[in-house]
């Protein structure tokens, strides 16, 4: 699952879409990534610089709201781990053309386990991965829930 996923368990509102199918991740089983977190963590910090500068800004609250949902993440969802095998098709995607790394491991997590999709908004990894003729039936959309 993509880091925009993550946002609102961490407090901080993302895109619309994801947001209107947060409510359905309930009735899946969602796996995890420390890889998304990461990512999710990234987009975080860059929103709370923007927020730092404001007079509403309650740092300690916002820390707190961050480790708390960084918790529920690891403790309510299952987590996907990085096998070799994972990072070898990243690479292989990696030398084929499509150069976000972190998107490139999360698919390959997808691809090397049995019976997990990859539910992402961006279109353009799954247009990359046909374009190759690679397996692209791992996909779903958040309006797929």
């Amino acid at each position: 699952m993509i880091p925009h996923f993550y946002c609102p368990v961490m407090g901080f509102k993302t895109d619309e879409v994801v947001m209107n199918c947060i409510e359905k991740l309930r009735e899946h089983e969602v796996y995890y990534s420390e890889l998304s977190i990461l990512e999710a963590l990234w987009r975080i910090t860059k929103k709370v610089r923007e927020l730092s500068s404001g007079q509403d800004y309650n740092r300690n609250n916002i820390v707190e709201v961050v480790a708390n949902g960084i918790r529920a993440i690891r403790t309510d969802l299952n987590r996907a781990e990085i096998t070799e095998e994972a990072v070898k098709e990243a690479i292989k995607l990696y030398v084929l053309g499509h150069r976000d790394l972190i998107d490139n491991i999360l698919y390959s997590i997808t691809i090397t386990q049995e019976d997990v999709k990859f539910l992402a908004i961006d279109e353009s990894l799954k247009t990359f991965i046909k374009s190759r003729n690679l397996r692209s039936d791992v996909f779903i959309m958040p309006l797929d829930l």
